[in-house]
């Protein structure tokens, strides 16, 4: 599906559309966060689209299995993979200790990125980070055009602007 339009209802029950080509739509409802701004909940809801993308009946019982063992304090490993001018980099054995972290840095990164290619007088396209875990099943993927606004402003921490919200 060609994703023409996202649009975000922010609420006490706060849903994100995602429109495309010919009618189609997909919605996502997210739990309720005050704390959450129209940007961060289209990248949450993102990550649920790709978790449930790829979800299987062995995963859910993964899952499952996983929720019943006390954790152990500490901090999932990942690799993050960053794209820029046409090249992948990876940068393996990063520990996060949690999923939303996880995501906060591939938003802080993928800013970066952006404004080093607006320096140079570019505006890629495409993903620009994007985390993997230990397994290798992509977990958070920013995308250049959450960064795309009207005068292609970021602010100084990183989150883009949501001007089209």
């Amino acid at each position: 599906m060609q994703i023409l339009e996202t649009v975000v209802e922010n609420g006490p029950f706060p849903t994100v559309r995602f429109l495309g080509e010919g009618g189609e739509a997909i919605s996502v409802s997210l739990a309720y966060d005050n704390a959450l701004d129209d940007v961060q909940l289209i990248a949450k809801a993102k990550v649920l689209l790709l978790h449930a993308a790829t979800f299987d009946e062995t995963s859910a019982a993964d899952d499952a299995r996983m929720r019943s063992q006390p954790e152990s304090g500490r901090d999932a490993s990942y690799i993050l993979e960053y794209q820029d001018k046409g090249h992948v980099q990876e940068l393996a054995g990063l520990s996060f200790p949690t999923l939303q972290a996880v995501l906060a840095e591939c938003r802080r990164s993928a800013a970066d990125l952006w404004q080093d290619a607006l320096s140079r007088g570019e505006a890629p396209v495409g993903w620009a980070v994007r985390a993997k875990d230990a397994s290798g099943a992509v977990v958070a993927t920013v995308d250049y055009e959450d960064f795309r606004t009207s005068d292609a402003d970021v602010t100084d921490v990183g989150e883009p602007n949501s001007s089209n919200s």
